[in-house]
């Protein structure tokens, strides 16, 4: 993926050490000065009258520096011949948006074939139907590039919290090199985003996308929940859909209405896959997924192509990953070998209803083992506090104490009555000391932000064999904080499994700083792609009809 940190600087030092070749354009004498007055006219108008205003005033300074860097005040076209390779790999290149979820007309692509062909078929053609040409190809090379890797929507409109800087200006030398080398046809994989799940992804966008061609099928009817070993006619359709989800090439008749040992073996991996209990029993939710049109699936996939673009460039060393709809995290390591294997472990993420878990990214600094809780006024007011007026004993039998603020060092206030008024009217606060009770468990993983949300453990561990986990606060629990733990202080000296153990047991809090900095990212995708498998998730959250609209919105402007 190119870097979003080019400096002005650098580009000329890049743009004018590329050795263009004497062949590279042809374009007579007495038509250089015209065009550049021509085109310096069509930069001060901020119209152009083959692109949309918005897009020419968005495009325009970057189109500017790309011509004035140029040895030639025409990428495309000239006089002499308006045909040649690097035009035509513009729009093949362009061509290809359907692979990565776009849509090529966004760019434009008939409209500026068809001009193309009307120029050839006239005889002469004007500096001016050279200029707006050419620089619309431009344009709109520009905006599709800019599309593939920061994706159309800005995450930010969404309260996703991905801290996105367009730097137009880095595409210019790409496009630069690739002119004169004529390599058009791999500026995509250039920008696109390099995480490995992306590019599976859009392997099962093409897979999906073949299936459509197949014939359509009824929707299965809910009748009755259905075991290992029940009769029913629904039996038969849903063999076929099955197979039908599972090859493209395969299609066979099932007659048998039995749920026999190899269906359910095969629904359970359904229920794998699209996010479900693997208990095998084709119950409503089961019935709901396997009715999911291709056409859906398809829609899952493009939005979470489009989450990918809005991620930072893969960074080397330790990196963390939630995927909220998921319920799980991966951790992993960059600089090790492919195929080290990657911890993965379940995760409980904030309630979507009131207490939904943030979308953003930060960097892990250090863990704190046998954490205090420190008690958001929120809860406390909200549900401690009517706890306790039914139960004068509810914070002792909860190992909670009343503080004056949060620090480690803070001593405990005695519960009296006028204690209980101030805790009530939020000038004292209140926290859960460390041990078997606290709702952090026996491990936190820090990595500030706005939102005060954290990994943690918990001691509610029945809570993960459940299949949709959006069950806390906001915060996030992890299945595996040892082994999570274990793999963040790899790298630390004299650190070792029993060390991890042993401070987990404290009943005091002991803070342990990483040797460096570790990349979260807190993600959001009902769709992924890993070891050419996909699985899709619910929308618990109702992101993707957000971001359905602000695509639509986006491509009307």
């Amino acid at each position: 993926m190119i870097s979003s940190f080019r400096c002005k600087s650098l580009l000329l030092f890049i743009i004018y050490f590329i050795p263009f070749s004497a062949t590279s354009f042809s374009i007579q004498d007495n038509t250089v000065e015209p065009l550049q007055l021509a085109f310096k006219n069509l930069i001060e108008t901020n119209r152009h009258s083959y692109v949309k205003t918005s897009n020419f005033i968005l495009y325009k300074n970057s189109i500017n520096d790309l011509y004035l860097l140029s040895s030639k005040p025409l990428l495309w076209l000239t006089q002499q011949s308006l045909n040649n390779k690097n035009i035509t790999d513009v729009f093949k290149l362009i061509a290809t948006a359907k692979n990565s979820g776009l849509n090529k007309e966004h760019y434009n692509l008939t409209f500026l074939h068809n001009k193309w062909q009307h120029l050839k078929d006239q005889q002469n053609s004007s500096i001016n139907d050279l200029l707006m040409l050419d620089t619309a190809i431009s344009i709109n090379l520009l905006h599709f590039l800019s599309d593939l890797h920061y994706g159309r929507v800005n995450p930010s409109t969404l309260r996703f919290n991905f801290d996105i800087q367009k730097d137009l200006s880095s595409f210019i030398p790409l496009i630069l090199e690739s002119i004169q080398k004529k390599t058009i046809s791999t500026l995509a994989e250039k920008v696109e985003p390099s995480f490995p799940i992306y590019q599976q992804l859009k392997k099962a966008l093409k897979t999906f996308r073949d299936k459509q061609s197949l014939p359509l099928f009824n929707d299965i009817k809910y009748i009755s929940t259905i075991k290992k070993g029940d009769i029913y006619p629904q039996i038969v359709a849903i063999r076929q859909r099955l197979n039908y989800l599972a090859s493209s090439n395969n299609m066979k008749s099932h007659v048998s209405c039995l749920y026999d040992e190899p269906l359910v073996n095969s629904i359970k991996d359904f229920q794998l896959h699209h996010g479900l209990e693997t208990d095998g029993i084709i119950g409503k939710k089961t019935i709901a997924a396997l009715n999911i049109s291709l056409s859906e699936r398809i829609q899952q996939v493009e939005l979470a192509l489009e989450r990918f673009r809005w991620l930072p460039d893969i960074q080397t060393g330790p990196q963390i990953i939630v995927n909220i709809p998921a319920f799980q995290l991966w951790a992993y390591n960059s600089k090790q070998a492919r195929n080290t294997k990657i911890l993965n472990m379940k995760v409980i993420v904030g309630k979507s209803i009131r207490r939904k878990s943030p979308i953003f990214t930060a960097k892990m600094y250090y863990i704190e083992f046998s954490p205090y809780w420190n008690i958001p006024k929120s809860i406390t007011s909200e549900e401690i506090i009517p706890k306790l007026q039914e139960n004068l004993l509810y914070l002792d039998q909860q190992n909670m104490e009343l503080v004056t603020g949060f620090h480690n060092n803070e001593q405990a206030i005695s519960y009296t009555d006028k204690s209980i008024e101030q805790l009530k009217d939020g000038s004292l606060k209140l926290r859960q000391r460390p041990g078997n009770k606290n709702a952090l468990g026996r491990v936190k993983f820090i990595f500030p932000n706005n939102y005060n949300v954290y990994l943690h453990d918990t001691p509610s561990q029945h809570l993960f064999k459940k299949s949709k986990r959006d069950l806390s606060h906001g915060c996030i629990r992890v299945e595996k904080p040892i082994e999570l733990a274990d793999f963040l202080l790899e790298s630390k000296t004299n650190w070792e499994q029993s060390s991890t153990v042993q401070a987990m047991t404290l009943n005091q809090p002991k803070q342990v700083r990483l040797n460096s900095a570790v990349p979260v990212i807190i993600f959001y995708s009902t769709a992924l792609a890993m070891n050419d498998e996909v699985f899709f998730y619910e929308d618990i959250y109702g992101y993707d009809a957000k971001l359905k609209q602000a695509l639509i919105n986006h491509n009307s402007h």
